[in-house]
């Protein structure tokens, strides 16, 4: 019975270390991004690349979110990756929606690595009328600077901006148009303009743009917000 005994532990010890074994003997690697992708600025209708390059073993696989769904390559969205690991995605003529957050996964059987990057839509500026019955384009006395603001604080953007007629002030962030209520607010005082939001969150991080519309022309001007 005694050697029974030690012949089942000695079995078991056994089998403990060739599992081991076969495991250190895959190597698996975690991915890690060598060259991240970067955020980046493209003008509307041109081409965005957001392009990186992974290591892993096994290889990774990288796949590509937005809005949390994996973007598919179809007219205007292709990717790339090769066995060196390089990867691309690459937007032929870039709209307004495709601005925004964009999020890469590297992702194999050995773990999963993500990293969001930002694309930025630029509008051309539009070419201004002539002043004709006394009607002038919006233009900027002062632009939006950038502001610093921590959680949970409150914090303001302001322009001050002349034209004729009285141009129409709009704010965005990113593409979209803020609508005042709840903790943003939009006013005026003492001609200057202010965008304000309250109750300051890390979602509210990044640029907002300030956009003078009138019939003689318009005019746009953005600063950035970053929360601490």
């Amino acid at each position: 019975e005694v050697m029974g005994d030690l012949q089942l532990v000695t079995s078991t010890q056994i089998s403990k270390a060739s599992v081991t074994l076969s495991r250190g003997s895959q190597a698996m690697e975690t991915p890690t991004f060598t060259l991240p992708p970067r955020n980046i600025r493209v003008k509307l209708g041109g081409t965005a690349r957001l392009d990186g390059k992974v290591k892993g073993h096994p290889e990774p696989q990288v796949i590509w979110h937005r809005n949390g769904k994996p973007v598919i390559a179809g007219d205007r969205h292709a990717m790339e990756q090769n066995s060196r690991g390089t990867f691309s995605l690459t937007i032929q003529t870039v709209q307004m929606e495709d601005a925004g957050l964009y999020k890469c996964e590297a992702l194999s059987d050995a773990g999963c690595r993500q990293i969001t990057v930002e694309l930025m839509v630029e509008v051309p500026a539009m070419e201004n009328k002539p002043s004709i019955w006394g009607e002038s384009p919006p233009k900027f006395v002062t632009k939006p600077s950038r502001v610093f603001a921590k959680v949970g604080q409150s914090c303001k953007l302001s322009a001050k901006i002349t034209g004729r007629p009285q141009p129409q002030v709009l704010w965005l962030k990113g593409d979209m148009k803020l609508q005042p209520g709840g903790r943003f607010s939009v006013f005026e005082k003492s001609g200057i303009h202010f965008l304000e939001i309250r109750d300051v969150s890390t979602d509210d991080a990044g640029e907002y743009t300030c956009l003078v519309v009138n019939n003689a022309g318009k005019a746009m001007a953005t600063a950035e917000l970053t929360v601490q």
